[in-house]
């Protein structure tokens, strides 16, 4: 009886393995299926990789020319957006060179799986990505006193506190970073394959997990939800005493607001939750995990970096106009410079 019951819980978890690791029956085949394989998976692999390194080197340019170049979009707010703007930036550079160590072919994971290299570009992914939840915290930390403390946000906000807050947020984050992995020596021999979960252990796992996911997610929804709900009552009180038009106006920037706060939050859980799962899974798993499960998750990571600088600056009327006007402006003159050489 007691074989039969273990049998019986050890089944569910047998077939919930399978799912995730390549069936064991198909062992001896395994390394011919990958290679014909190859082809289609480094093409969706890197093919995917290509479209966001386009997205977020070309949206996070243009986000940090603006801001930079307008001088009515230089406000506080804004320049955690330009400096999450260049954190995601370098990542858009970084992140993609990680990924070109997992290539099989010697002359190119050999040089960039060297572990010296290796430290180094796994250091600034972390980092980057680090960073990037910070600067997110830190933007709703200050939505949250311009909505709860209204009268009292240019004594908590200045231009001043913002700058030693982004350095701050740089520094802490390369630190930690470094602190955590770089003087860490992978156990045992290093194969030369530079992936985060063949090389830090379960202990590793679970610090990035909290400093990286549970952290911020947490600090975000404990001051979105007084936010929104004082943001709900003063957007009540302000309609019932103006006309129609503003009252649907007013519940017109309430709704986009609150998309906005869904936007953000529900962008870093899926982005990143699926990372840390598979962590712990490849953990588990000893790395044996479905190299398509593998591309998906470092590609939804790495959508990270190009769609935070958007669902803020998708919210700012000003800044789309601003925009929209500049590429107006290079359109105009790459078309001058067009005609110029074809005459």
């Amino acid at each position: 009886m007691k074989m039969t019951t273990l049998s019986n819980w050890t089944q569910p978890l047998s077939t919930m393995v399978s799912l995730l690791a390549p069936n064991e029956t198909s062992g001896e085949n395994e390394e011919s299926d990958l290679q014909n394989e190859s082809w289609e998976f480094y093409i969706y692999y890197y093919g995917m990789f290509c479209l966001v390194a386009v997205v977020n080197l070309t949206g996070n340019s243009l986000v940090i020319s603006t801001i930079i170049r307008h001088r009515q979009l230089q406000y506080c707010c804004n320049w955690f957006l330009l400096s999450l703007g260049f954190s995601d930036l370098l990542q858009g550079f970084v992140y993609p060179i990680y990924n070109l160590s997992h290539i099989e072919i010697s002359a190119i994971s050999e040089p960039l799986g060297a572990w010296s290299l290796c430290q180094f570009l796994l250091t600034e992914v972390l980092a980057l990505d680090l960073g990037s939840s910070y600067h997110l915290v830190c933007i709703t930390v200050i939505r949250y006193i311009a909505v709860v403390h209204p009268l009292k946000y240019h004594n908590y906000v200045n231009e001043k506190r913002i700058l030693v807050c982004i350095v701050f947020i740089w520094l802490s984050t390369q630190t930690t970073i470094i602190l955590l992995y770089t003087i860490y020596i992978p156990e045992g021999e290093y194969v030369g394959a530079c992936r985060y979960e063949n090389i830090f252990r379960f202990a590793h796992t679970n610090i990035l997990f909290i400093i990286q996911l549970f952290l911020p997610v947490t600090i975000m929804t404990c001051l979105y939800i007084p936010l929104i709900r004082i943001a709900r009552k003063q957007a009540k009180v302000i309609a019932i005493q103006e006309c129609s038009v503003t009252r649907s106006a007013i519940t017109s920037q309430e709704r986009k607001s609150t998309y906005m706060v869904t936007s953000l939050l529900g962008c870093f859980a899926i982005f990143w939750t699926p990372t840390v799962i598979y962590f712990y899974a490849s953990i588990a798993l000893k790395g044996n995990i479905n190299h398509y499960i593998r591309a998906t998750v470092r590609i939804l990571l790495f959508m990270n970096s190009a769609i935070n600088v958007f669902v803020y600056a998708g919210r700012d009327g000003e800044f789309r106009n601003i925009l929209k006007k500049d590429l107006k402006k290079l359109s105009s003159f790459c078309k001058c410079c067009h005609k110029s050489d074809f005459h």
